[in-house]
């Protein structure tokens, strides 16, 4: 199972990045990742090897990071290459070990080195959390996805969030649209 969560990780001169992407959790205490070659994740694990799944029950710090320059409130890891978003329900440390390399991505992989529970997350699932989620990986997937599936996957989205969605989704979903507008322009 893939668990949407926001992968934080430095460069050698400290510089952070707050990155969305999915996370798979293998026997418990190993976590994989597949970034692509071109991302900055990418490029600071392979330096590092080393950084903090932050998983979060609010999905519009994804949308922010996202798209746009946010560096969201957090404080440093102290055993990794990451940071703790102050938002996160849990952020968990982990170190990279095994590096397979494919085509234009790699399955990155190693040992959880720590846990650390944040906050109570919030209880019950919201139709519009997904939805926001959808759309985001759909209009990051530029020149990948075809437009109209884009297109179709925003206005999906939009339908849920304006029916189930509180503030933050509404919010989300506006950036997002906002984003797919300049683009197409």
């Amino acid at each position: 199972m893939i668990i949407e969560a926001i992968v934080s990780t430095r460069k050698d001169n400290g510089e952070l990045n707050f990155a969305p992407m999915g996370v798979r959790f293998k026997e418990s205490e190993r976590i994989e990742l597949i970034p692509f070659h071109s991302s900055d994740t990418y490029k600071n694990l392979s330096a590092n090897r080393s950084g903090v799944v932050n998983l979060l029950s609010d999905v519009l710090p994804f949308v922010k990071c996202a798209l746009s320059d946010h560096l969201p409130e957090h404080s440093m890891s102290a055993a990794s290459y990451g940071a703790l978003l102050a938002v996160a329900d849990e952020a968990i440390e982990f170190t990279i070990d095994t590096v397979e390399d494919r085509k234009i991505k790699s399955i990155m992989s190693g040992p959880v080195i720590s846990r650390v529970k944040l906050k109570t997350p919030r209880a019950g699932i919201n139709r519009a959390n997904g939805a926001v989620i959808e759309a985001l990986i759909a209009v990051t997937r530029i020149g990948v996805l075809p437009d109209d599936e884009i297109e179709g996957t925003i206005k999906r989205s939009r339908n849920i969030v304006d029916k189930t969605g509180g503030d933050d989704e509404r919010e989300a979903m506006d950036m997002i649209e906002s984003y797919d507008e300049r683009r197409r322009r």
